[in-house]
């Protein structure tokens, strides 16, 4: 079984290893990862969220492991934990009345997560510590020419911010992502974020995902972008991030031990379905 969700059309499989059978109940394989997520011989999602984990034994606490489509794992996901705390609500995991103490853990962090006063409401998830890398980043003159300076960000993953001259576009996403997401520079590849900024509180970008490629939304991403456009641009928290499939809400503040960042912003169900494993509907390693 599986259950199906987007946020801002960012779409993410939820794989509960209680609701799986055979090897799947015990964990993923790449190979696993990359037939479900086709889109055109499997299910198709951005990524794949696989947990509650039952290594996580306190109240309230969920530990996950997030996949890229590519068989890769991702540190976290701003979007992909919004979709596991919604999946939670949704599978009585937890109540309205216990979300004040509902913590995930995912790539090494632990994100309080909250919820609004409806299952359906926009749920904030907590990122926690972000850094701006400092000094330069050795990029090919060609891009640099065309994007400007890059501006590194780190929520947990890496990301690579640029604040082109140029008009922002998905033309322009699928045209650099690949080249800079996979540069030597990135020896962990890297998420890479196109922004515009329109006035203090609000930006709009174009993503390429690492391990996803070109991306309607992304949480992770905005939370970089937000940060960067903070620190180079001088906007003002709270941030709104436009991008193609819609605003998300970005939190920005600065501590003792440095930049928090928080992320707010819709989710929405799909579908739940079931696998058909026959000669012709393989996942491999089943």
């Amino acid at each position: 079984m599986f259950h199906k969700y987007h946020a801002l059309g960012n779409d993410y499989l939820i794989l509960d290893p209680a609701q799986q059978t055979g090897a799947m109940a015990r964990g993923l394989t790449p190979a696993q990862v990359v037939t479900i997520c086709d889109r055109h011989r499997g299910v198709g999602s951005d990524g794949i969220v696989y947990g509650p984990l039952a290594e996580e034994s306190r109240p309230c606490h969920f530990a996950c492991e997030i996949w890229n489509p590519d068989g890769s794992m991702a540190e976290v996901s701003g979007n992909g934990l919004r979709i596991f705390a919604r999946y939670l609500m949704d599978a009585g995991y937890v109540s309205l009345e216990e979300t004040s103490t509902c913590v995930l853990r995912s790539g090494g962090r632990e994100i309080p997560i909250f919820y609004g006063d409806r299952p359906d409401a926009s749920i904030r998830v907590e990122l926690g510590r972000a850094s701006i890398a400092s000094g330069p980043v050795t990029l090919p003159p060609d891009l640099l020419v065309s994007l400007g300076p890059a501006t590194l960000v780190d929520v947990g993953n890496p990301h690579c911010v640029f604040f082109p001259a140029v008009p922002i576009d998905e033309a322009l996403a699928r045209r650099w992502g690949p080249l800079v997401e996979s540069h030597s520079a990135f020896p962990q590849r890297t998420n890479v974020q196109f922004v515009r900024v329109i006035d203090t509180h609000t930006v709009a970008i174009e993503i390429w995902e690492r391990g996803a490629g070109y991306t309607q939304a992304s949480g992770s991403s905005s939370c970089a972008a937000a940060l960067a456009a903070i620190q180079r641009n001088g906007c003002l928290s709270p941030v709104t991030v436009q991008m193609a499939g819609g605003n998300l809400t970005v939190d920005v503040a600065f501590h003792a031990d440095g930049w928090r960042v928080a992320l707010t912003g819709p989710v929405t169900p799909v579908f739940t379905g079931h696998w058909i494993l026959d000669e012709q509907h393989p996942i491999p390693n089943l």
